[in-house]
């Protein structure tokens, strides 16, 4: 009971709690542990959740490889890692409505647009898929602001909530809309430009501006911070994480 109680009141939202959490290989960690900064970074109560999620989600979801790439532990770690670090502000982070996740070994042609990919969402077949050298460069280069990974399960978390009716998605819609109406603010566009912080990609349209915005958040948060507080703290509010609370 003491530790049931430890690790209720050691979680920074009670959201996350889980009161039995499923208990990970100390090898499976130590992938974790290597590649991702932001599970370093928290409470060990919140690290046994994590760890939960992981694999709840590799548990949750169909992973295959194409074009010769056979499906690793590390693969689905790595993977599953990224899905658990965008959503774990957040009490629902699975992604019911994409079942499959397919793996290539580089870029592409896509079955449907019939052009080169590094990786894409589809929320009619319900698939989101990877080059792996994009994605796993995405891992290793943590402050580049390109990771694959984020950015195409930022698409499938909001393809997700658009056709959830859970609060969660309530919450994260209601935000996002509200980030889209400031975005209309002609001083607020020319600040973001001027910046030269975000790439030109995220002004193809609010699907990818949204999935380039997460890619920053979370790769060089100080600098979002800096350059683009406003914006910062919509995505902040949007995600229910405080990454720069965490590094203190």
């Amino acid at each position: 009971m003491i530790e049931l109680v430890s690790l209720l009141l050691g979680s920074a939202n009670l959201s996350r709690f889980v009161l039995f959490p499923y208990d990970m290989y100390g090898a499976q960690k130590a992938i974790i542990r290597k590649n991702f900064a932001f599970y370093n970074n928290l409470s060990e109560s919140d690290k046994r959740i994590f760890e939960h999620r992981v694999i709840r989600f590799i548990e949750a979801h169909n992973f295959s490889g194409r074009e010769g790439v056979v499906i690793t532990k590390k693969m689905e770690i790595l993977i599953a890692s990224t899905a658990v670090m965008l959503t774990f502000g957040m009490r629902r982070y699975l992604f019911p409505k994409f079942k499959n996740i397919i793996v290539y070994p580089k870029n592409y042609v896509s079955k449907v647009t019939k052009r080169r990919h590094k990786g894409e969402t589809n929320p009619r077949a319900g698939t989101i898929v990877f080059s792996w050298d994009n994605f796993l460069s995405g891992v290793e280069v943590e402050d580049d602001n390109l990771n694959l990974g984020l950015h195409e399960l930022t698409h499938a978390l909001h393809f997700n909530f658009l056709m959830d009716g859970s609060f969660t998605a309530a919450v994260f819609l209601d935000k996002f809309k509200a980030l889209l109406e400031r975005m209309k603010d002609k001083k607020l566009q020319r600040k973001i430009v001027k910046s030269g912080y975000l790439r030109e990609y995220a002004f193809t349209n609010k699907y990818e501006f949204l999935s380039v915005l997460v890619e920053h958040f979370f790769e060089t948060p100080h600098e979002f911070q800096k350059k683009l507080p406003e914006v910062y703290e919509m995505v902040k509010d949007m995600l229910n994480i405080d990454l720069l609370k965490m590094s203190a």
